[in-house]
């Protein structure tokens, strides 16, 4: 889902199969852009204050906090203020799979998103073994690996909120699919709920719990990294580009691809 925003960079993992980054952010810049991923993401604040978007929640974290941003989910990242230290441990949860029992019932759950975590821990326990990973010898591809594990049975205990049985409902991919191919089109709420037979209460919460937007949310952002590509790529005047995304209103196209890249149109194309 979400594929306008899938961060498609690769990665170089060490032996170990796990990413660690460090990071000093200014005040009142971008840690990270609004992405997701297949991998999970933890973000240990060394110093200071960053504010997360997670899915549709806003969340502010601190020194001495962990930020646990599991695979699929939308985050974003900047400060406001007061500048950031912190670091980054990443990994695909699927380099982990065995035909363990524990593993086979506890780490697909996290890939398909029926694990769900609390968003921040200050646990003690789980940030000193997240440490341990990120301080280790990259070399030491043995010690790391068991800390991995030893992280995620730290999680499953500490910090699991709740548990599904089952995957969540992937009729959603239908709506998706929907919005992304006649995004150049005039689309409402009421258009999707006649397409699909939903009411708008029950649409939106669908939608909202499999992608953590609402339908018009998503479709604004679909609309704004397409146009994103379109600028890039094209030659077209920023009021053909508004009206080939989808937007009717120059304007507003202006003011929400300013709000969703840091920079107007025009400028974006300059630089």
């Amino acid at each position: 889902m979400k594929q306008n925003l899938l961060e498609q960079s690769p990665i170089e993992y060490s032996a170990a199969a796990v990413k660690v980054l460090h990071f000093y952010i200014k005040p009142n810049s971008s840690c990270f852009r609004l992405h997701w991923h297949d991998r999970i993401e933890l973000l240990r604040i060394r110093r200071g204050t960053m504010h997360l978007e997670h899915n549709t929640r806003h969340l502010t974290l601190s020194a001495g906090e962990l930020a646990i941003i599991p695979p699929k989910v939308l985050h974003k990242g900047y400060t406001a203020k007061e500048a950031v230290e912190y670091d980054v441990l990443m990994f695909d949860i699927r380099s982990f799979y065995n035909e363990t029992e524990i593993c086979k019932s506890t780490l697909p759950a996290i890939y398909d998103g029926r694990a769900v975590f609390n968003s921040i821990t200050s646990d003690q326990d789980i940030l000193f073994c997240t440490d341990n990973i990120c301080k280790s010898d990259r070399n030491n591809a043995w010690e790391t690996t068991a800390n991995i594990y030893r992280l995620l049975g730290l999680l499953f205990q500490k910090e699991l909120a709740e548990l599904h049985a089952k995957p969540q409902n992937h009729s959603v991919r239908k709506i998706v699919d929907f919005l992304e191919e006649n995004a150049g089109q005039e689309i409402s709420t009421a258009t999707l709920c006649e397409t699909f037979s939903y009411t708008p209460a029950h649409l939106c919460r669908k939608f909202k719990k499999a992608t953590g937007l609402s339908p018009m949310t998503y479709l604004k952002i679909f609309r704004l990294e397409k146009a994103k590509e379109i600028i890039k790529n094209s030659d077209l005047s920023i009021s053909q580009v508004a009206a080939e995304c989808g937007f009717s209103d120059a304007n507003y196209f202006t003011r929400c691809f300013r709000a969703h890249f840091g920079a107007p149109p025009s400028r974006y194309r300059k630089s």
